[in-house]
């Protein structure tokens, strides 16, 4: 099984997934790529303070003319130039330099001696640097008072005239910018980021798309459940005010009403006469209690009486998500003999769906769901309900969904799209195999689609969560699924 999983992976394709789905993902991590922004750029800066060395720079300024009673500009320009290259060579040459170092009483000079001409002019800028502004300063003067007999002895006939004397420099000649340093680094480092996270996303083996959901995992795919955002307005983005995702909600999109439709069509299509359908998933918030919500309206919208019974005794939901907040006793009290099934069932606003609830998580759920009580309940709801759906816990979290395998007709499997790894996912679709209820197959659900996807133009998610309601432990049973090791 696991060979025919890795070449069917082979033969899923190149990007047979929507590309916003890997930018979800780098989004998703965000604070990783602000980490390491900051870790880069605040590393450039300290790297780029410590390794400062400043320049200090002093300079002279000479007017250069030819002494003869026939020059010219041309002659006074040419001259320039040439006495610019040559004043560099002399001054930084071993000879002359030790010199000026003994005419101003320094044994050495670890800086730089440098002849310019100042464009479309006479005038020749001598620049001194060094380490520190005061053996910038003192090496100027020191050609400044020398440079009669070096210009003497190198070349006759011309002339240099002090125009401007060297000081002594306040401020170094050239700047740090660890700040400025520290922000292009910072910039470089977060793309650098998100492109590892870009490849990190694609190389994970998750199910991303319909075409992925068919050629990864081993059983029938039911088809794939559109993205429906949960803040309708901006207004109640900014209150945090939730929409019920919900078939039977005004507001709810029309691709959303006929994707269930269709799943309702399918699972029907399966059953073959069944009658009790469980619904669970590998991990928490894949959306598992919304699909079972929907499906189970949706049943009751074509069926007779519909029950839906929360069996995710360890983090109820549905409650919440039906807007049924203020349920007196549910299924746990039933089960235990503390309420009857006629003050626990409730009818879902004038429908024929009817629910059995919980409101409150508990640790230990596996024996109740596997009591004879519970397989008393659910003949009793073969026997009143023309259809029955059971939310179960996920599969990776505690081994309850195993417990009702064998009291279920069929089982259906909600995948979200890039959550689970693919070989954990076929792990829980084995283990749903093995048990009485029959697999209907698998629905990939939270799909966000664009119209650079190669899907089928379908997109829903963003929900799973309702509320406060305690949490799983660390996968629980299957503990190994969410790595897909």
């Amino acid at each position: 099984m696991e060979h025919t999983t890795e070449k069917n992976t082979a033969e899923a394709g190149f990007l047979n997934f929507d590309p916003i789905v890997l930018l979800q993902d780098v989004v998703k991590r965000w604070l990783l790529i602000l980490l390491a922004a900051l870790v880069v750029g605040v590393g450039s800066y300290i790297v780029t303070d410590m390794s400062y060395q400043p320049v200090y720079q002093s300079t002279i300024t000479y007017v250069v003319y030819t002494r003869s009673s026939t020059s010219t500009v041309y002659s006074n320009l040419s001259s320039t130039t040439s006495l610019a290259s040559v004043f560099t060579e002399l001054f930084n040459s071993s000879i002359l330099r030790k010199t000026v170092l003994q005419e101003i009483g320094m044994t050495s000079f670890d800086g730089s001696i440098n002849a310019a001409v100042i464009p479309e002019t006479n005038l020749l800028t001598v620049k001194v640097t060094a380490s520190d502004p005061r053996t910038a300063f003192r090496v100027a003067q020191g050609i400044l008072d020398h440079h009669e007999t070096v210009t003497y002895q190198v070349v006759d006939g011309i002339s240099l005239e002090v125009l401007q004397t060297p000081d002594v420099p306040t401020a170094p000649n050239n700047y740090a910018d660890a700040m400025g340093r520290m922000k292009k680094m910072m910039v470089l480092a977060a793309a650098a980021a998100a492109v590892a996270l870009v490849f990190l996303s694609y190389s994970r083996d998750t199910v991303r798309s319909g075409k992925e959901a068919k050629s990864k995992l081993d059983c029938k795919y039911l088809g794939e459940i559109p993205h429906e955002e949960k803040y309708k307005t901006l207004a109640s983005r900014i209150r945090h005010n939730k929409t019920s995702i919900l078939i039977t909600n005004p507001v709810t999109s029309f691709r959303f009403l006929e994707t269930i439709r269709k799943l309702r069509s399918r699972v029907e299509q399966h059953m073959h006469g069944g009658k009790v359908l469980m619904v669970t998933s590998l991990l928490e918030n894949e959306g598992k209690s919304t699909v079972a919500a929907n499906l189970a309206l949706a049943m009751a919208q074509k069926h007779g009486k519909v029950l839906l019974i929360d069996c995710d005794l360890r983090k109820p939901a549905c409650h919440a998500l039906l807007e049924q907040r203020n349920v007196k006793c549910g299924l746990r009290d039933v089960l235990t003999g503390k309420a009857s099934l006629s003050d626990a069932l409730i009818r879902y606003r004038k429908s024929n769906l009817y629910l059995l609830l919980e409101t409150r998580g508990m640790k230990n759920s596996g024996d109740l769901l596997a009591s004879e009580r519970m397989r008393a309940l659910l003949d009793w709801a073969r026997r009143e309900f023309d259809f029955v759906v059971l939310d179960l816990p996920p599969m990776a979290e505690v081994s309850d969904a195993e417990s009702l395998m064998e009291l279920a007709d069929a089982s259906l499997l909600v995948v979200r799209q890039n959550v689970a790894a693919a070989p954990a996912v076929n792990k829980a679709i084995a283990s749903l195999e093995s048990g009485k209820a029959k697999l209907l197959g698998c629905v990939l659900n939270n799909v966000y689609s664009t119209a650079l996807s190669s899907g089928q133009g379908y997109g829903y998610g963003g929900y799973g969560k309702y509320g406060k309601y305690g949490h799983y432990g660390h996968y629980g049973h299957y503990g190994h699924y969410g790595t897909g090791k």
